[in-house]
């Protein structure tokens, strides 16, 4: 199997005007980052609105959500908004799509629409991601999950897997997972992790939300964990695609400039 080529995206959970969301747009993109990401959630930008501006800024940056909550819209709205970003885009936006967030019934409730229980909100994934493979068939799609109905589903309709996994996860339990992946889908997925820290650098939510630490990453041998070492790391990327064959790592935003480096020492490898 040909390992697919390293890619970098960034996270930015935010709010701001049209004029800031350009500029954090054309500060990832000389960095040499692939991907500027949003999540969905009521707390953060809408982010097709957010996306639109970052793309109407760039010419080479992709642009994705991070992950699109399938229960909170019908397919018809997700394809719609889909084909928008994809036209305003050029053709460089990638849907990410998942069954929703913990707490994100909360969100549900916010804005009106049913969460359902996880057998429905899997089958509103499914059903999102057929009805956009149908009518962009070309639009990349990623999945985030890690069990075998998404797994199965990542199969059929998406190019990129983004693995579901604690951060304290380790390289054999990153590997064991990204096979059984690929085993259950059947297909050679692009695989995504998200990068947790860098140094003693972690985002306030993993330390606020999950109470956890760069000590406590460190002493659990966190896969996720960079040492802010560019060549120590270039080495850790590098074995983690060899050995669970993981080469999309996306990361908070706030890390793009120490990673940038980095990114350019793995940029295309």
């Amino acid at each position: 199997m040909t390992p697919h080529p390293f890619r970098f995206g960034a996270v930015v959970g935010r709010r701001g005007t049209a004029a800031s969301w350009a500029a954090i747009a054309r500060d990832l993109e000389q960095r040499g980052l692939s991907t500027l990401l949003v999540p969905d959630t009521v707390g953060t930008a809408s982010p097709f609105s957010a996306l639109a501006a970052a793309a109407a800024a760039t010419e080479r940056l992709h642009l994705g959500t991070w992950v699109l909550s399938a229960p909170l819209r019908s397919p018809e709205a997700a394809v719609r908004e889909a084909t928008t970003l994809h036209e305003l885009s050029g053709g460089r936006f990638e849907l990410g799509l998942g069954a929703g967030r913990p707490g994100g019934e909360h969100d549900a409730e916010r804005l009106g629409v049913e969460w359902g229980a996880p057998g429905r909100r899997v089958d509103r994934v499914e059903a999102t991601a057929a009805a956009v493979r149908a009518e962009l068939p070309d639009l990349p799609v990623v999945i985030a999950g890690n069990g075998d109905r998404m797994l199965r589903i990542a199969g059929a309709h998406a190019r990129t897997l983004a693995l579901a996994m604690p951060p304290t996860a380790t390289v054999d339990e990153v590997a064991a997972l990204a096979t059984r992946a690929r085993t259950t889908a059947g297909a050679d997925l692009e695989i995504a992790l998200q990068i947790a820290g860098v140094g003693d650098d972690l985002p306030d939510w993993l330390r606020n939300r999950l109470g956890l630490s760069a000590r406590g990453l460190e002493e659990a041998d966190a896969a996720a964990l960079l040492s802010g070492d560019v060549e120590r790391d270039a080495d850790h990327l590098e074995h983690l695609r060899e050995a669970a064959g993981v080469s999309y790592f996306t990361m908070a935003h706030e890390h793009a400039e120490v990673l940038t480096p980095l990114i350019e020492r793995l940029g295309g490898a």
